[in-house]
């Protein structure tokens, strides 16, 4: 393996935030945005204030545009991605939560 080849089982990450512009209701573009993610195979969690979606490399880019592309179609907006590579395991994530709480 290289530095530009990533082990087959990398777990990347997608969190974004969406903000319609200039529109009546601000949840039908959301829900849709979220709905697309979804269906590109991620396993997508709602926030209060983003979404987080973690998955292979392909469906997490996948994701990205579905999202993007399900929310623009309500009107103007604006994304903010954050991508991940090389996301810690569960547990790994349950095993520093279990220390912070002592």
């Amino acid at each position: 393996m290289t530095a530009r080849e990533p082990s087959s089982d990398a777990q990347f990450g997608l969190q974004f935030s969406l903000y319609p512009l200039r529109q009546e209701h601000l949840r039908p573009a959301v829900e849709a945005a979220v709905k697309a993610a979804a269906a590109e195979g991620v396993e997508v969690t709602v926030g209060r204030l983003s979404t987080f979606a973690p998955g292979d490399e392909d469906s997490v880019f996948a994701a990205v545009r579905a999202a993007f592309d399900a929310a623009k179609s309500f009107g103007p907006t604006v994304m903010v991605v954050t991508l991940s590579s090389g996301l810690p395991s569960e547990e790994t994530v349950a095993q520093i939560q279990g220390a912070s709480e002592r």
